[in-house]
């Protein structure tokens, strides 16, 4: 080895790709907690607009009910985006061609024993193993935790924006 070159240690890639998993799976958490919050906050408006003669109160009096049920709604739909990904509909996501470990690349290019020999023969080739490595992460990194921590992020502000609103337009009227 020459004077400068650095040994990189193949036993790193695990490590990395288990902190983006674990990043991805905290927003998920996080994303079903304000999905549960904003559902039940969502259920109890609607329950309590249809319980009270909503449509005899005065336009003052309805829009604090009308700023919650809007930010509840919206607020669980972006959260339910971050934990569905078929819903990601705001995604610019692309996937990696070559990437063997993703689904859709499995099911198009192999069957249950060619992706098997594959898999076999990837252990002994340290490049190939880093390309698969790095594609998870590149991918993780790129594409699906910064589009999760964005939803997470609209998502909670809608929730706590509307319900600050809703009580600043009770205590005002």
């Amino acid at each position: 080895m020459k004077k400068g070159e650095g040994f990189f240690d193949p036993r790193v890639w695990s490590k990395i790709l288990d902190f983006n998993v674990n990043i991805d799976t905290q927003l998920t958490t996080k994303a079903n907690f304000i999905f549960a919050a904003s559902t039940i906050i969502l259920m109890y408006i609607i329950n309590r607009v249809y319980s009270m003669e909503f449509s005899t109160l005065l336009f003052r009096e309805q829009m604090p009910w009308i700023l919650l049920i809007v930010g509840a709604f919206i607020s669980s739909l972006l959260a339910l985006m971050v934990v569905l990904p078929k819903l990601r509909i705001f995604s610019k996501k692309e996937r990696i061609k070559t990437d063997i470990f993703y689904y859709k690349n499995i099911k198009k290019h192999y069957n249950r024993k060619q992706y098997a020999r594959y898999l076999d023969n990837l252990s002994s080739d340290p490049k190939k193993i880093s390309a698969a490595y790095s594609n998870q992460i590149y991918s993780l990194a790129t594409n699906i935790i910064p589009y999760k921590f964005r939803m997470l992020k609209i998502s909670g502000w809608v929730l706590i924006i509307s319900l600050f609103a809703s009580i600043l337009f009770f205590a005002i009227f």
